[in-house]
């Protein structure tokens, strides 16, 4: 049969292959015959995948695979998308070989040349003597545990990647850290031999049940040349304690309006950090369930150059650093020129559910001098502030004159479509003085002139809520906009949530991100 087979042509078996379920069935398929092998070896490699497969964590083949790619570049540059997911192997965790080879870690692969590719490698990234003694110290035994090492080797070898999709920890990330920032700085080697020069789509996720991961992986990403979507899930400070200012040692705007000229002068990190002339080029940046500290999150900001969209859902509650809703809008404020999509959301869990503390602010924010966007969505506690949501002003007050006419003040004259997530608060009887405001602001569209769609968004599952929801459709259509009211009810999570601001992009499972079904209720 196989004869018959190698007659047909190789587009048409190509086109076969491209079908072939499950992907397992693929490593059978190359042990045909030679035709198909060569036909099936770059679909094979296309797209990597690993997993926590192993006893100790991190995957049981990682080390025959980077062997495989270091020996064979023609292999390596098959390689367009590389996922992991689960926890890398380090030293303390692994417990040394197995009794069998079902789960227990593999061994490099005994070849002459192994030392030797494995060593020039090495010599080739390490800027002192004492910097290749501990890559060799970690990487050369015949286990080799440091998986953050051993990918760190790994990625730069994959000449035409373009994905990167990649589930993290907070334990023994530095040698990948060392590495990514040198690449984002052009540090040598990669000054003459630069790297990851496609890479175009990261996805940084954190792996904790609980707790927040470190996202010092994050600012980096921000820099590489290629770079144009970035995304980060479950990224946070534990505790209020910056992770990047005392790498960058550049002051936030929120703290110095102007940086400081003498400390851009004596400090030679903040010079090649790349801060004050980025070069990224992304066009979508994006944290959900995500808490930086407030004085990273400018830090990371400003390392992109002109983005389109930017993304930011704050959550994480186990990220014990203060929420301060006028610092997100300062920071973002970096970009107020060129975003045209911005979205500022909280998880379903509302981060001031037992109140301001006394390092929050959740006072409301204007998006007025974002003179460029068009597309907004957002969650009322940052268009009325937390103290207005929840306790309506005395009628007829200075107050609710004010909080009424808030919307009018808030929104840039370039808008055209406003989504508003969490409407639950919008249409409840508690707070009723919310939906108000927005039939002033209907009422004043002069204030949004290019305004066509109005959104709402969010868990109604009262009747009374509903039928508020259907009247407020009612006035907007009234004054000549398109309007849709979504209901998902939250804490029924039925799938994974995509990613983008379409949420149209997919990557691997993520803890903690699934989202109930969307249901559209009017009109």
């Amino acid at each position: 049969m196989s004869t018959s087979i190698d007659l047909l042509s190789v587009e048409l078996l190509d086109n076969i292959v491209i079908f072939v379920q499950p992907r397992s069935a693929l490593f059978q398929l190359a042990l045909v015959s030679r035709k198909f092998n060569s036909l099936v070896t770059p679909h094979l490699y296309q797209h990597i995948f690993l997993d926590s497969n192993s006893t100790d964590g991190g995957n049981r083949h990682i080390l025959p695979l980077t062997f495989l790619i270091l020996q064979k570049p023609s292999i390596a540059s098959l390689v367009r998308s590389f996922t992991f997911r689960g926890s890398f192997q380090d030293e303390e965790s692994w417990s040394g070989p197995g009794d069998t080879d079902d789960d227990s870690r593999l061994p490099w692969p005994e070849h002459p040349d192994r030392e030797n590719i494995l060593r020039r490698l090495i010599k080739k990234i390490s800027h002192s003597e004492e910097e290749e003694d501990e890559w060799l110290e970690k990487v050369l035994p015949q286990y080799a545990p440091w998986d953050d090492a051993i990918f760190s080797l790994l990625l730069i070898s994959l000449p035409n990647l373009r994905r990167l999709d990649l589930e993290i920890t907070n334990n023994h990330m530095g040698s990948l850290e060392r590495i990514f920032n040198r690449i984002a700085s052009s540090e040598p080697p990669f000054d003459v031999s630069p790297v990851f020069t496609q890479l175009s789509d990261i996805m940084i996720a954190g792996n904790d049940d609980r707790y927040p991961t470190d996202y010092v992986l994050l600012y980096p990403c921000c820099r590489f040349p290629a770079i144009k979507r970035l995304y980060g899930h479950r990224l946070g400070a534990e505790e209020d304690s910056p992770h990047l200012s005392e790498i960058t040692s550049v002051p936030s705007p929120i703290e110095t309006p102007e940086l400081d000229e003498s400390k851009l002068h004596t400090d030679d990190r903040s010079q090649s950090s790349g801060l004050n002339n980025p070069t990224s080029t992304i066009e979508t940046f994006e944290l959900r369930d995500s808490k930086l500290h407030l004085s990273d999150l400018p830090i990371i900001l400003r390392a992109l150059k002109s983005p389109e969209t930017l993304v930011i859902h704050i959550g994480n509650s186990w990220a014990w650093t203060p929420t301060r809703t006028p610092d997100i809008l300062s920071a973002l404020l970096i970009h107020a020129t060129s975003v045209r999509r911005l979205a500022l959301d909280h998880e379903d869990y509302y981060p001031f559910e037992e109140g301001v503390g006394p390092d929050d602010n959740a006072d409301p924010v204007s998006f007025i001098r974002f003179i460029a966007l068009t597309h907004l969505r957002v969650a009322p506690v940052f268009l009325f502030g937390h103290a207005d949501m929840f306790n309506a002003p005395e009628p007829e007050s200075v107050d609710e004159a004010a909080m009424l006419n808030r919307l009018r003040g808030a929104l840039p004259l370039t808008l055209e479509s406003l989504y508003v997530t969490h409407a639950e608060f919008v249409f409840s009887n508690e707070h009723a003085h919310l939906a108000k405001a927005f039939e002033i602001l209907l009422q004043h569209k002069e204030c949004v002139p290019h305004l066509r769609e109005i959104v709402f968004e969010g868990a109604l599952e009262k009747e009374k809520s509903r039928r508020r929801a259907g009247e407020m459709i009612s006035i907007v259509k009234e004054m000549g906009l398109d309007a849709r009211v979504i209901h998902r009810t939250h804490y029924e999570y039925v799938r994974q949530r995509g990613w983008g601001w379409d949420e149209e992009e997919s990557f691997e499972m993520c803890m903690h991100n699934d989202i109930g079904e969307k249901v559209q209720l009017f009109p």
